[in-house]
């Protein structure tokens, strides 16, 4: 999926809800009963994360991340 300019990729268990006018995201579980991760951009544009103990984050590229969960 992209999200703005960026590249994520994720499994299907997790679930994207996006607020495009605020440039913020979070990704939940399928059955939505628990957040892995916020992203969201600051004041100068750069992706602010800020991720739960349950998922893993791995740099695949320039601005393109994959999101894998501890389970």
């Amino acid at each position: 999926m992209n999200f703005f300019e960026w590249k994520i990729e994720m499994p299907d268990v997790l679930k994207p809800y996006i607020d495009t006018e605020n440039k913020r995201m979070a990704i939940l579980t399928a059955d939505d009963d628990e957040i892995h991760i916020a992203l969201e951009f600051d004041e100068n544009n750069n992706l602010v994360m800020h991720p739960r103990w349950n998922i893993n984050i791995v740099i695949l590229g320039d601005k393109h991340l994959k999101f894998t969960t501890n389970s």
